[in-house]
């Protein structure tokens, strides 16, 4: 049987781990497009930042998979039909078995004058080597996005010496994850480091001389903010589009491919894994995870799958950990952006925030038990969180043990609850 598998990123490469163990002698092919060697995604901005080195983000040896009896090819899908691939440039892979773990590509800019160059995105390998070209120590960089990977961008390159302006859309920074009070803590912190934050601000062009060379990024309001080089996290969408003439069902508007609980496509022999998969969230909605464990979770799954048998992927309790500049980032549980705007019925929510310190600390309530934590400042555990979220805990047995979850009990003073700690309702809309 020929297995194939379209993409070596974290599902990918755990589908063929899952299913070489459940089959030693089945044939597998990696098809990679990006690099030939798996490489840590999450650790980019590491790479940029020189850090790393590309080699350093590798975490398996590159006899790894050659050991294991895998082929690791280097080539782009450009269409699929039932039983082969066909390849840009020429060529054919037949398949028995495929898995399409293709991940994600950066949304594209809408704004007249973002086609051309020095205007970069930052989610594949090949975004990173363009974006490195165009770094300038002196220069003037603008960020369009206010999400994780604009807030990483923004950070590499002021340290290495550009000055950066932050643009984001929306009233705060990552209203997605953040209520009010807590980005007004990360915007305060960035604006310390330097960087330009500017909120509720849309782009209205950006600015080209004569010859096609970037000048600035012209906004709404009417701000003009010169630019030799800019950035565009303006989110990510599934990397499907080869895949339009194939007769898969694709989701009408995120273009993610739909698949079913054991991670099937509508063709026969096809699984979906990772950020090109629409898939059932906890919460009953259905939508792409573009998360570094989902992904890993749903390869092993479809992986085991393809193997032979008939696991079925359950999304899990949703938890993430990131860096604001240096201010650790932990969530854990179900905090959905509606929650942060009011208006649920039997919600509430516990909030402090420590005094002088960019850290604050936010615990979610439902019905008396606690479903999730949203925590700015030092490093917390998240599998602790976990826990207690599926021990159906209360608010007070939670405050009671939360030093239990502190990693930097050693270096921080002890959690305690402070005089200014607020409990509030959910139940109306926020003003």
């Amino acid at each position: 049987m020929r297995n194939v598998i379209v993409g070596n990123g974290v599902a990918g490469v755990e589908a063929a781990m899952a299913l070489r163990q459940r089959q030693p002698r089945a044939q597998i092919t990696l098809l990679s497009a990006e690099h030939p060697h798996f490489f840590s995604r999450t650790a980019l901005m590491y790479i940029l930042a020189g850090q790393l080195s590309l080699r350093d983000t590798e975490p398996y040896g590159r006899e790894f998979f050659k050991k294991r009896g895998m082929e690791l090819r280097v080539g782009r899908a450009s269409s699929l039909e039932p039983g082969r691939l066909i390849l840009e440039g020429g060529g054919e892979l037949p398949w028995d078995r495929l898995l399409i773990a293709a991940g994600s590509v950066g949304r594209r800019a809408p704004w007249i004058g973002a086609e051309g160059p020095r205007v970069h995105r930052f989610v594949t390998l090949q975004d990173l080597e363009g974006l490195e070209k165009g770094i300038r120590p002196g220069g003037r960089a603008v960020v369009i996005g206010g999400g994780l990977i604009g807030v990483e961008v923004a950070e590499v390159l002021k340290q290495r010496g550009m000055a950066v302006d932050f643009v984001i859309r929306e009233p705060w920074y990552f209203p997605v994850a953040l209520d009010r009070r807590e980005a007004e803590v990360v915007g305060r912190h960035i604006a310390g480091h330097g960087v330009g934050v500017h909120l509720e601000e849309e782009v209205d062009f950006l600015e080209r001389d004569p010859s096609g060379s970037l000048r600035a990024v012209c906004l709404k309001s009417g701000k003009r903010l010169e630019a030799e080089l800019v950035v565009v996290a303006i989110g990510v969408q599934p990397n499907t589009g080869w895949l339009r003439s194939s007769g898969l069902r694709l989701d009408p508007e995120s273009g993610a491919i739909e698949v079913d609980k054991q991670l099937r496509t509508s063709m026969p022999g096809v699984w979906a894994a990772g950020d090109c998969a629409q898939v059932e969230w906890i919460d009953g909605s259905r939508r792409p995870e573009q998360l570094w464990y989902t992904a890993r979770d749903q390869g092993r799954v479809a992986g085991a799958n393809m193997g032979g048998e008939e696991r079925i992927y359950r999304r899990i309790h949703w938890y993430n950990s990131a860096k604001f500049f240096d201010v650790e980032y932990t969530t854990a549980g179900f905090i959905p952006p509606e929650v942060n705007r009011g208006g649920r019925p039997g919600w509430s929510q516990w909030y402090q925030q420590v005094p002088g310190k960019a850290a604050t600390q936010r615990i979610l309530v439902k019905e008396g038990r606690v479903v999730g934590f949203n925590m700015l400042g030092g490093r917390w555990d998240h599998s602790i969180f976990l826990r207690w979220i599926q021990e159906r805990r209360s608010l007070e047995e939670v405050l009671e043990h939360m030093e239990e979850a502190c990693f930097d009990e050693e270096f921080e003073a002890p959690f305690r609850v402070l005089p200014q700690a607020i409990f509030e309702s959910l139940e109306a809309p926020c003003k």
